[in-house]
């Protein structure tokens, strides 16, 4: 057993949290997930610790961010970690019940027994561009949603104004938020030149390297590009026992943000990058199927990007890039 560490349960309203000890005891306390519950655990912690102790949650979405910020802020080394390693963690420990205390346990738990990379927090203007992507997503889906309703109403109802002035109205609340998205980049050294980087791959416009920026992580987290792909949960997860035929599928184990992120980009290259082109072409002489292909040229281009942002040189069609 490793030194005092702390595992935290996010959910929307609270938290629940496990400190274990280095004898193996546990203390459980439950604060709000709020400003002045984030204070009341930070005094709870000093007063039953005296130091600032390693802190591990799940990577749940928006509502452990605020938590884990000022966790950071106040000293704590914080980890945020993918929920796949934790439940398989929590089966091996035969855990037969699964609670909200629970859950802290086995993140504690998890934390004493491993390693996990340090997280950092984004920085301001990574967080302002990726709130912006999170709602022109949300823009758009909405779009879709009264599109498809236009489509299905009947000619002469009265609905249809309504609809088309929705859908002018949603039209309009993107192209802001687009506007506002670009801004942000070009305000911000950083992101403006790694805008720069990406939009040299061929296949990568101006959109998709802002809706990948908003999506990539701190690259200083990842020791490798396989990192990244296993983060974005492009990694090839295969079965085979005995006799019988392996079969190979998407972990998906990761952030579908990022994946969907890429999805475009990866058509378009696809169809007009020579590395990419080439390499699709050759997956698809072997029979592979048309959503095989798209995927593994997904994972080819995040793996193109990670080499070209941590390198800082722009993308050379005329270079030999391994497929």
């Amino acid at each position: 057993m490793s030194r005092i560490v702390v595992g935290i349960d996010v959910s929307k309203a609270k938290l629940d949290v496990c400190l274990l000890r280095e004898d193996g005891t546990e203390q459980y306390h439950q604060v709000a997930n709020s400003a002045a519950g984030h204070q009341q655990l930070h005094r709870w912690l000093r007063q039953q610790t005296g130091q600032a102790v390693p802190v591990c949650l799940e990577a749940t979405g928006i509502y452990g961010d605020a938590v884990a910020c000022f966790l950071h802020q106040q000293g704590y080394p914080v980890s945020v970690v993918n929920p796949a390693p934790v439940k398989a963690f929590a089966a091996a420990m035969m855990k037969r019940h699964k609670t909200d205390k629970s859950d802290a346990q086995v993140l504690a738990h998890f934390r004493a027994h491993s390693r996990p990379t340090p997280w950092q927090p984004p920085s301001p203007n990574q967080s302002r561009l990726h709130d912006l992507k999170r709602l022109a997503d949300d823009l758009q889906a909405d779009r879709t949603r009264v599109k498809n309703r236009l489509e299905g109403s009947r000619a002469g109802s009265p609905a249809r104004r309504y609809l088309e002035d929705q859908i002018a109205y949603l039209d309009k609340q993107l192209a802001q938020v687009q506007q506002e998205m670009q801004q942000q980049v070009e305000e911000d050294d950083k992101l403006d030149n790694q805008s720069r980087l990406l939009t040299s791959i061929i296949g990568i416009g101006l959109v998709s390297a802002r809706q990948v920026l908003a999506e990539l992580p701190d690259l200083t987290r990842f020791s490798s590009a396989d990192e990244l792909v296993a983060y974005a949960g492009l990694c090839p997860h295969q079965a085979q026992s005995g006799s019988q035929l392996k079969r190979s599928w998407l972990s998906k184990q990761g952030s579908a943000a990022l994946r969907k992120a890429l999805y475009f980009p990866a058509l378009t290259a696809k169809q007009h990058n020579p590395h990419l082109r080439q390499f699709a072409e050759r997956l698809s002489q072997t029979k592979k199927a048309k959503m095989v292909v798209v995927a593994a040229v997904m994972r080819k281009l995040l793996v193109l990007i990670y080499a070209i942002l941590k390198s800082g040189h722009p993308y050379d069609p005329h270079y030999g890039f391994s497929t």
